[in-house]
């Protein structure tokens, strides 16, 4: 004779089953809050450049190089790609894609050049910056200052005045500076720039913008 046995599963309780969907929901805030902390700062050195093709004496504005520990170093931030930067730059407004144009920006050999002419950036003095150029350098100090892109700015020489072209690179990092920017900005004047034009140059690398 063989004895047969019955094996009785018990259901789950069903005064349990909210722990599931408790599990999941928690599972589910987990990741969004990971998600946000990850997209949370994509925007908030000394460096060197010069456009390609251009030549210009360099001056280092000295503003910066004390130290401060007050000041989010650069390693702590993160240093984007130009062509992300562009967009940002577009998509708020900033300056519109292209190479001509009062206000305009273009990618060019890793760099990002935002180019303002000059009768665009700067009042009947032609050395204080018109307010909505400077409220659009203070747009992009924002948020190249939560970013260690390395910047720097170029100056065209108007009618051979090198103090003109000086004072006007001056304006630009004064505008920087009063919008919370607080790293080394160097200036450059270029008398072979084509156009009466101010450039803001943003490099890909975090060393420099050579």
């Amino acid at each position: 004779m063989s004895a047969s046995h019955t094996i009785l599963v018990e259901p789950p309780s069903e005064g349990s089953l909210w722990l599931v969907t408790f599990a999941d929901l928690t599972a589910i805030l987990v990741a969004f809050f990971v998600l946000i902390y990850s997209m949370s700062s994509p925007l908030s050195g000394q460096g060197r450049g010069a456009v390609a093709g251009g030549s210009g004496t360099a001056a280092v504005d000295q503003s910066n190089t004390q130290p401060d520990a007050r000041r989010v170093t650069s390693a702590s931030q993160p240093t984007l790609t130009v062509d992300y930067l562009s967009a940002v730059f577009a998509d708020r407004g900033l300056a519109p894609q292209g190479t001509s144009g009062p206000l305009s920006q273009h990618v060019e050999h890793g760099r990002l050049v935002v180019r303002f002419a000059s009768d665009f950036a700067f009042a009947n003095d032609q050395r204080t910056l018109r307010p909505l150029a400077d409220g659009v350098v203070a747009d992009l100090s924002r948020i190249l200052s939560g970013v260690a892109n390395p910047i720097s700015i170029m100056s065209s020489v108007p009618t051979d005045d090198w103090t003109l072209a000086f004072d006007r690179a001056d304006s630009v990092v004064e505008a920087l500076r009063q919008a919370g920017y607080t790293r080394s900005v160097e200036r450059f004047v270029a008398p072979g720039l084509p156009e009466d034009a101010l450039l803001i140059i943003v490099s890909d690398r975090r060393g420099g913008v050579l």
